[in-house]
């Protein structure tokens, strides 16, 4: 016999219900002793994500580290270079100072005057108009930086003079390589005068070696002589790379010089007059 709708809906309705309960109570039902379904099913989902976001981190953690490690290997790098080059410099200037000096009394007291003789500086600028005319240093008359002191690479090669006026923090340099710039040298091996100017471009030129004077070569050192009172004797210059003769009293001799503007990142300034040790 068929029920009536009405209550055939209602035992639809009970029947629904009792389910419910028995799902309601079927997830509850623990499968071990410590993790029930529901817990199982949400750690499933939120274990996969947590791990992800975990690796995320230790990668990023792990960037940092070699980002912080990496600035301060730079760093101490820097500092070193900057010991390196000042040690290398003072060691050329003692030399020079002792090859000049005889006497062991006379020794003493002129190194006794060279306390702190160089100061190393950094490159921060060049000349707006033309690189190969002058540089900006980071050090000046704070430093006890004063105008046609000596300025070295650090290989100990001539890179030009400071020039005034010497700000308080920072210095300008007229290099070798400009065309105003004129330095007295001499071939190293037959000691040749002449004065060398830069031709604006990089390059240099030897004058006022007359076509009479004895041969020089392409390959051969130029050398200061330290006869212009600007810069101490001995400090290397340049190799001869070509020699002409074009109708004139003078040879026409072409000097690459040993200092390359391209890179030149940091320079030593000679602080005294070797010349008047």
């Amino acid at each position: 016999m068929a029920l009536p709708s009405k209550e055939r809906r209602n035992f639809y309705l009970f029947i629904i219900l009792v389910l419910t309960h028995l799902i309601l109570l079927s997830i509850q039902v623990p499968l071990n002793q410590d993790n029930p379904l529901i817990k199982q099913a949400f750690l499933a989902i939120v274990t996969p994500v947590q791990a992800r976001l975990s690796w995320l981190w230790q990668g990023m953690e792990s960037l940092w580290t070699d980002y912080v490690f990496l600035r301060k290997v730079r760093s101490e790098n820097q500092r070193l270079e900057a010991e390196n080059l000042l040690l290398r410099q003072e060691n050329l200037i003692l030399r020079q100072i002792l090859e000049k000096l005889e006497k062991e009394v006379e020794i003493k007291e002129r190194l006794s005057q060279l306390t702190s003789p160089l100061v190393v500086a950094s490159v921060i600028g060049s000349d707006a108009g033309n690189i190969f005319q002058s540089l900006i240093l980071n050090r000046g008359s704070q430093h006890g930086i004063k105008a046609d002191m000596t300025v070295l690479d650090p290989e100990g090669n001539l890179v030009g003079r400071v020039i005034g006026p010497v700000l308080r923090w920072s210095c300008r340099v007229q290099l070798i390589t400009d065309e105003a710039s004129g330095t007295a040298v001499i071939t190293s091996s037959r000691g040749i005068s002449g004065v060398l100017r830069g031709d604006g471009r990089g390059r240099c030129y030897l004058d006022y070696v007359l076509v009479t004077s004895p041969e020089v070569s392409p390959g051969e050192e130029i050398i200061t002589s330290g006869l212009d009172g600007l810069y101490p004797a001995g400090i290397r210059v340049g190799r001869i790379i070509s020699v002409s003769v074009e109708n004139s009293l003078f040879k026409k001799i072409e000097v690459d010089p040993f200092f390359q503007i391209n890179g030149l990142r940091q320079v030593a300034i000679i602080r005294f007059d070797l010349n008047r040790l």
